[in-house]
C-alpha cells in the first residue's frame, strides 16, 4: 500500500496507474476513507486513479482537523508530493467541500471537478458534533437513516455501519464540525473550472436542490441526478457514479 509524505504526515493512498497524463483524485466525506471509491473509476485510461486517506482517518497518520482548509491543505500538499497536473478533483460529501475550498485557491495543476452529493454550505446536526462512545451507536443508526435511501440493500447499510463503528467519537465529532464551519455561498462565482455536480434524487442529508443551487452558481457546471439513490452515492450506485465521473474526466482529457 503506497504512502506519501506531506509534511511530516504519512497519508495512505491507493492508485490505479494507467501511465496517463491526466489524474484523478478521490476525497472521501465525514469518517470516511478510500474503501468508499468504486473500484471501477479506474477502468478509464484516460487518467490514474488516486484515492486518498485524509489525516487521522483511514491508514493515513497525522491529525484530524476542524477546518475544511485544513483538509484541503492536506490534499493540495498530496498532488504537489507527487508532482501531479493535469488533476480532477472528486469530492463527496466533506470531500466536495474540500474540493471546493481548492478550486478558490486555484492551483495551476487544477483542470475539473466532481462534486458528489454535497452543497456550498454544510450544516451538522448537534448530536454529530459532540460525541461519546456511549453515544456512538446511536449516532451511527440516525446516519444510517439520513443518508442511505430506500432502495439500498440491507447489506450495504450493514456493513458501514459496522465500518463507522471501529472510528472513535472524535473522527465523527471533528468532521462534522469542520462541514459545520464550511460556507462558500458568496464564493461560488469565482470557481472557474469545468464542474459536473452529482446528486441522488432523495438525499436527505445534502438535498438535490443544494447540488442545482451549485448548478446555478457556478460558471462552468452541469448537473447529473441518479435515481433512486440517497447520500451514499458510492455504495449505493457505484456503477452509474463511476460511469458518469469516468465520462467527464474522458471529455475533458480529449479538449
Amino acid at each position: 500500500m503506497p504512502y506519501v509524505d506531506v509534511a511530516g504526515t504519512r497519508i495512505h493512498y491507493t492508485v490505479t496507474d494507467q501511465d496517463a497524463d491526466w489524474n484523478l483524485i478521490c476525497i472521501h466525506g465525514a469518517a470516511g476513507d478510500t474503501g468508499i471509491w468504486p473500484a471501477s473509476l479506474g477502468e478509464s485510461r484516460a487518467c490514474n486513479t488516486y484515492c486518498i486517506d485524509l489525516p487521522g482517518h483511514g491508514r493515513s497518520g497525522g491529525r484530524l482537523a476542524t477546518r475544511i482548509a485544513d483538509y484541503a491543505a492536506a490534499v493540495r500538499g498530496f498532488v504537489e508530493a507527487l508532482g501531479l497536473d493535469n488533476v480532477v478533483l472528486a469530492g463527496h460529501s466533506m470531500g466536495g467541500a474540500i474540493a471546493q475550498q481548492l478550486a478558490l485557491e486555484g492551483p495551476d495543476w487544477l483542470r475539473g471537478m466532481v462534486l458528489v452529493a454535497t452543497g456550498a454550505r454544510l450544516r451538522a446536526a448537534p448530536e454529530f458534533m459532540d460525541i461519546s462512545e456511549e453515544q456512538l451507536p446511536d449516532v451511527i443508526e440516525k446516519m444510517a437513516a439520513a443518508t442511505f435511501g430506500p432502495n439500498t440493500p440491507a447489506a450495504v447499510i450493514e456493513n458501514e455501519k459496522a465500518r463507522l463503528a471501529t472510528h472513535a467519537p472524535e473522527v465523527l465529532a471533528s468532521d462534522f464540525t469542520a462541514c459545520n464551519g464550511f460556507d462558500v455561498t458568496d464564493e461560488l462565482h469565482r470557481m472557474d473550472v469545468p464542474t459536473l455536480i452529482i446528486s441522488g434524487d432523495i438525499d436527505h442529508m445534502t438535498p438535490l436542490k443544494y447540488s442545482q443551487f451549485l448548478e446555478d452558481k457556478l460558471p462552468n457546471a452541469q448537473l447529473a441526478v441518479i435515481a433512486p439513490a440517497g447520500h451514499m452515492l458510492p455504495l449505493e450506485q457505484p456503477a452509474e457514479l463511476s460511469r458518469l465521473i469516468r465520462g467527464f474526466v474522458e471529455a475533458r482529457s480529449r479538449q
